[in-house]
């Protein structure tokens, strides 16, 4: 899991990351392997380095001099929808500015002496944080076998020569693994939908739903077939009401 802390305070930021990155190792070992933590004194920084999908939760102190953490969620929304953001705070004010960057909650300066909030604010946080480390690994054609994280796949389907092609957010994979495989493993996870005979798409990674077909990020199409697409279309309604439930 990747955890960035951004806080022009060294000491807070410091703190912070400790307490949190701790906490995690000692209570969810599920999210602690892999845990990387990127510290960042600077927002200014931190805004130049941000890219979609690079962090799965961002820690940021709202008062901070070369920018304030609510200016600093807004540019993150604007490049990455699915990031959670947790403000670390002394202080409720910016509350309302939180909610309009979907922010996650906040986490009270000292963590330590707020321990009962913190916990809290990370149990309701925890379930979107478990789903980003849930991946498959799968046999890829004329190479080894690699590994995807769910949260990366738009949807899969059977190219031209019957091979499955996985599309994810960065590249096309071509799988020598079958479809039914494919199908029995992910369709046990309530983010991903048959809506096509064949087609498999990530519901996380729909922008818009059309008449007739889906649209994902980058504005693929992803068609629901005749047979599928009334039942397709409710249940995507359903997911969305029910997401993070």
């Amino acid at each position: 899991m990747r955890l960035a802390f951004v806080d022009d305070v060294e000491s807070d930021l410091c703190n912070a990351a400790s307490f949190v990155t701790h906490y995690i190792e000692e209570n969810h070992v599920e999210l602690s392997n892999n845990l990387e933590v990127t510290k960042y004194l600077s927002p200014l920084k931190f805004v130049e380095e941000f890219a979609a999908d690079r962090f799965d939760m961002i820690v940021l102190d709202i008062f901070m001099k070369e920018m304030n953490g609510v200016q600093v969620a807004q540019h993150i929304r604007s490049l990455d929808r699915d990031c959670i953001i947790i403000f670390l705070t002394s202080t409720d004010a910016f509350l309302l500015e939180g909610y309009l960057v979907f922010a996650s909650g906040y986490f009270i300066k000292p963590i330590g002496e707020h321990e009962k909030d913190f916990r809290k604010t990370f149990d309701f946080i925890l379930p979107r944080l478990l789903k980003t480390q849930q991946s498959i690994v799968f046999p890829v054609l004329k190479s080894n076998d690699i590994e995807v994280p769910y949260e990366n796949i738009l949807y899969l389907d059977i190219n031209e020569k019957h091979r499955v092609r996985v599309v994810t957010r960065s590249q096309e994979i071509i799988s020598t693994m079958s479809y039914e495989e494919f199908a029995r493993r992910l369709l046990t996870d309530k983010r991903f939908l048959e809506c096509h005979y064949r087609i498999i798409v990530n519901m996380d990674r729909i922008v818009d739903m059309l008449d007739e077909d889906f649209v994902v990020e980058g504005g693929l199409k992803v068609p629901m077939s005749h047979r599928k697409r009334k039942e397709a279309k409710w249940k995507y309604m359903q997911y969305l009401a029910h997401r993070d439930d």
